[in-house]
């Protein structure tokens, strides 16, 4: 086999070495996206999760509200009895 043969194949070789390293990395990448996509769903249904219980809040304090001011109104209305 002559010199250039050799480094040829010295070079085929690394960039054989370099393919299969960022053949890695592009592994690394999709599964880092996909836990990346599967932690943005969670945080979506999280972020629904608190909307639905703000809302709920929001309507028992209202119906307190309301009941504490029916409540003096009646007391108000009976002359204070």
């Amino acid at each position: 086999m002559g010199v250039e043969q050799s480094e040829v194949l010295q070079r085929i070789t690394r960039v054989e070495t370099k393919v299969n390293e960022m053949d890695k990395k592009l592994d690394r990448a999709i599964a880092a996206h996909e836990t990346a996509v599967e932690a943005l769903s969670s945080a979506r249904l999280a972020h629904q999760r608190l909307d639905k219980i703000e809302k709920t809040i929001f309507w028992l304090e209202t119906t307190i509200v309301g009941a504490v001011i029916m409540a003096i109104i009646k007391f108000t209305m009976e002359g204070g009895k």
